[in-house]
Formats: structure tokens, C-alpha cells, sequence
């Protein structure tokens, strides 16, 4: 990767998942960082695609990555709900929240990860979500979901 920022979270066979949070960026970096990595396909993991950012709206932000030659995802199924963004608020307890987020997505999630399974092993998969920490979001729960059924390392831009 060229001279975006990013850590590696976990060591993997053949297939990187990475993540990325948008807090703190506008749309140009955040393709700059996508590109970088060589991501193929962007998969918004918000349960509502929404943003006060206007690039990180659903339809704008497609249409940047479209642009940029990037697939956009849709993945609001493997979204954290809003009852449990709202315990996370008014707790501020994420090991709770990951805890619990985890054996939902266990339960409930099976179907939508193992189909973003499918396009990571054709394509390189970037989880987006608003947290600029890999640790303090959802995604990281996804990704190691992810990573532990494809044998993957996992890296998260920065």
C-alpha cells in the first residue's frame, strides 16, 4: 500500500478484509485510501446509510466510488441495530456492546456474511462504517467473523 496509513490487525492466508471508518474524512481521502489498498469492493455495513457528511451519503458516496471504478455495497444487514448504537450511548460499555453484538451477528448474520464472503474471495473488500477506530466499531466484529471463515488477514485503513 502506498502512502495511506493502516495497521494490520490480523495475519491471513490469501485474502485481506479491510476496514475503514469515515470519521474525520471527506470522500477524496477516503477513496485515496481505498484505491491504495487496492479495493475492489466497498461494502457500507451501516443499517442506515445515512450521514450529516454528504459524501458519505449512500448515493453519493456510490457514486464516488463508481468513479473511482470501485463496486458499492449495500450491506445493511450486517449493520448493529439502533437499540443496540443506543445501549452502546448511553452505556459507553463496548466490551458489552461487543460482546453482545457478536452473538447477535452469530445468530442473525450467518446468511449476509457468508454472501460478503463470496465477493471477498472474487474481489479485495473494504467494511465501511463511521468510526475512525477499527476496535471501537462494528466492523471489527464483522471482519473477524469474515476472517475466521475464509482463512483471511484482516487490515484496517487508517
Amino acid at each position: 500500500m502506498k502512502g495511506n496509513l493502516f495497521r494490520v490487525i490480523r495475519e491471513g492466508d490469501r485474502i485481506t478484509v479491510f476496514t475503514v471508518g469515515y470519521e474525520r474524512r471527506d470522500g477524496e481521502s477516503l477513496i485515496a485510501a481505498l484505491r491504495d489498498a487496492g479495493v475492489e469492493h466497498l461494502a457500507d455495513i451501516r443499517e442506515n446509510p445515512v450521514s450529516r457528511k454528504p459524501d458519505f451519503r449512500a448515493r453519493a458516496l456510490k457514486a464516488l466510488c463508481e468513479d473511482a471504478g470501485i463496486e458499492y455495497g449495500a450491506w445493511p444487514d450486517l449493520g448493529s441495530t439502533e437499540s443496540q448504537r443506543d445501549a452502546l450511548h448511553e452505556t459507553g460499555d463496548f466490551s458489552a456492546f461487543r460482546k453482545n453484538f457478536r452473538a447477535h451477528a452469530q445468530r442473525r448474520m450467518s446468511e449476509p456474511i457468508e454472501r460478503l464472503c463470496v465477493v471477498a474471495r472474487k474481489k479485495t473488500v473494504a467494511l465501511l462504517c463511521y468510526e475512525r477506530s477499527h476496535e471501537e466499531c462494528h466492523r471489527s466484529i464483522i471482519a473477524e467473523l469474515m476472517a475466521d471463515r475464509l482463512d483471511a488477514g484482516i487490515t484496517a485503513l487508517l
